[in-house]
């Protein structure tokens, strides 16, 4: 069995259609965070996929905003299905993988799971016990929004408690998923001078206590303990992923009991690079029971209303009609009859006549062929022309009686030119051509400017320069150099003329 992991930054953001996304990953499960599309934007070709069972979570709060999903092919489909963390969101009881909570609050219970961080399905394998995969997507800690790194701390902790209970019930259990956070020095590209203060981190002690006594397993760590530079996300702003100069938040962790028994391999699919991260890929020797006739769990897509095929589209409830114009209709007041055009090309028209009790008989048998109109016929609908109209300055002629011989004569050349000159002249105050940006200390190629967006900053808002290079290790020297330049502010002078 092969399992996926992936922030793929939006699924909209995949260069490839989801299908082709799904057999170059070629796993049997597929596991996608940050989708960024809530139930009402998500479109059926991302929904409904041949050969796969999908299963969304998506944010409550904001639009455009995290969102998980797995697909599972049919042959693994999942005998129970949840959306979430805490247990707030399944619509039944049978969808439930159980556990509880006694060390946390309900009003953190339901904030967990309303940002759709977390998705969970259940897997019968051979030998009748189950194997449950845990997506998720770990928030991030904002300076500014100290309050993030409580809720991010909850967040773990409602992994670390619903992971041990399906260890108690006696399933294997597998948690993948963006976890936004670095565990060790070596799998950042810059850990700082102060590794004290780097390992001190709460996210970082959270996750040693996580993985401590071999209760659950980094697969790729396992497997490649000294393996140096393995990041799996990249700053895109500095386009850092050009040097490899990035970091490793992206994993595959297994109980101890797998790990030992049915890890077979992990790796980093760096060559895909449709997100800002790269794909997780792990291997297991797992024997699954074949359910590909079994009904999926009733928060799987195929079951919402608007992807069941009993959704009207709009252009059932639009029919088209034919218009009959006025030049298509001909009167025949001596014979009491009406003419009516069949055919716009060959002009043929069909006697229409009218009996004693004013009922109208067509007469299909009296087809009259009449040529087209020689010329167009006018319509009452009027031109946009018509509602603009020209008008010229009159010109003042001067007589040559009342000009006298003092009198200075200007022409309009000389007029226009003076005022072609002044137009000129003010447009070039109001677009003058930008500064050239400085040249870089390091490698003497022009810099780009970026803003100050620390709101804490002193400095906020203001621009500087920096090297238009790649970001990189220290030392490399195909990577930005350390030129920085704060970007002069001029003042703008007011003319007095």
């Amino acid at each position: 069995m092969r399992i996926c992991s992936w922030n793929i930054n939006g699924l909209r953001s995949l260069r490839q259609p989801l299908r082709t996304v799904l057999e170059q990953l070629d796993c049997d499960i597929i596991c996608f965070q940050e989708t960024k599309v809530t139930r009402q934007a998500l479109a059926e070709t991302y929904a409904r996929i041949d050969g796969y069972h999908t299963f969304y979570s998506w944010s409550r709060l904001r639009q455009g905003y995290s969102g998980v999903a797995i697909f599972c092919k049919n042959f693994l489909t999942p005998i129970r299905a949840e959306e979430g963390l805490a247990g707030k969101l399944h619509t039944t009881i049978d969808d439930s993988l159980g556990g509880e909570y006694p060390s946390m609050d309900e009003n953190d219970l339901l904030a967990i799971d309303r940002e759709g961080r977390a998705i969970m399905t259940e897997h019968e394998l051979e030998d009748g016990t189950s194997l449950v995969v845990i997506n998720v997507y770990c928030p991030r800690v904002d300076r500014d929004k100290p309050e993030r790194l409580t809720y991010k701390l909850n967040f773990f902790s409602a992994i670390e408690q619903r992971a041990k209970y399906f260890l108690e019930r006696g399933c294997r259990v597998i948690v993948v998923g963006d976890l936004n956070v670095s565990h060790k020095p070596i799998d950042t590209c810059d850990p700082g001078e102060d590794l004290n203060y780097f390992n001190s981190s709460p996210s970082r002690l959270w996750f040693s206590k996580f993985i401590n006594n071999d209760i659950f397993i980094d697969t790729f760590r396992y497997l490649h303990p000294d393996q140096r530079e393995a990041y799996t996300c990249w700053e895109t702003l500095s386009n850092a992923r050009v040097n490899n100069y990035g970091v490793r938040i992206d994993y595959i962790l297994c109980d101890g009991i797998v790990s030992k028994l049915h890890l077979v391999n992990c790796e980093l699919r760096i060559e895909i690079e449709s997100s800002d991260h790269c794909p997780v890929i792990g291997e297991f020797n797992f024997i699954f029971k074949d359910h590909s006739q079994r009904k999926p769990p009733s928060i799987c897509t195929k079951f919402w209303p608007e992807f069941k095929g009993t959704q009207m589209k709009l252009n059932q409830f639009i029919v088209k009609t034919k218009r009959i114009r006025d030049e298509e209709i001909i009167i025949d007041d001596n014979n009491h009859s009406t003419y009516l055009r069949l055919d716009d090309e060959l002009f043929f028209f069909v006697k229409i006549t009218t009996n004693q009790s004013n009922e109208k008989i067509i007469d299909k048998s009296t087809v009259i062929e009449s040529k087209p109109p020689s010329k167009k016929i006018k319509s009452d609908q009027s031109s946009i022309f018509q509602h603009f109209k020209r008008t010229s300055q009159p010109k003042l002629v001067p007589s040559n009686n009342s000009i006298s011989k003092n009198t200075e004569v200007i022409s309009s050349s000389n007029i226009e030119s003076n005022e072609k000159s002044t137009t000129k002249t003010t447009w070039n105050q109001i677009f003058r051509p930008p500064t050239p940006p400085p040249l870089c200390s390091g490698h003497k190629e022009q810099c780009v400017i970026r803003k100050v967006k620390d709101t804490s900053s002193v400095n906020w808002g203001r621009y500087f320069y920096v090297c238009s290079r790649a970001n990189g290790a220290p030392g490399n020297p195909q990577a930005r150099c350390e030129h920085f330049e704060w970007k002069e502010i001029k003042k703008k002078t007011i003319s007095m003329n």
